[in-house]
């Protein structure tokens, strides 16, 4: 009768067939992400010829030094009332409508760019003020002053 067998041993790979096998799972990995891989390699490209990822990278390199300076910085005397003020700030930030605001801020702009090309040197007087009330868009202009002005005071 033959000897049982009492040593098994379990079978190992080569160094070259674990090379061959990451290799394989690398390619595959490339394959099935190449748009993400061809869009960080633009990306990285980007950050180079901006001159930001060599920023990056020292960042990182030195990031306890770097945020120490920032924290240095920031604890500063002058930037207090602007740190209390910054919780508020964003609240504030989120009550504002941003249409109305776009909206105001457009007209405000068409008001500047006309009175840029309207001739500084003419003299308005009274007779002049009553007649402008009755061109439309000046008499929308002072009905809206005049709602802005009464909400304002409520």
């Amino acid at each position: 009768m033959a000897k049982p067998i009492s040593n098994i041993k379990k079978y190992e790979k080569t160094h070259e067939e674990e090379i061959d096998q990451n290799v394989a799972e690398v390619k595959a990995a490339v394959s099935d992400n190449k748009d993400a891989i061809l869009k960080g390699i633009q990306l990285l490209k980007a950050l180079e010829e901006g001159g930001t990822l060599d920023t990056a990278y020292a960042f990182t390199k030195k990031k306890k030094e770097a945020l120490g300076y920032v924290v240095e910085e920031i604890s500063k005397e002058q930037y207090t009332p602007l740190l209390k003020n910054l919780p508020e700030l964003i609240f504030l930030l989120g009550e504002i409508d941003v249409k109305a605001l776009r909206e105001f801020s457009s007209k405000l702009n068409q008001g500047l760019e006309q009175m840029d090309t309207g001739a500084s040197e003419e003299k308005t007087g009274f007779l002049d003020l009553a007649k402008a009330l009755k061109d439309p868009e000046i008499n929308r202009s002072i009905t809206m002053l005049l709602q802005f002005l009464r909400g304002m005071g409520r």
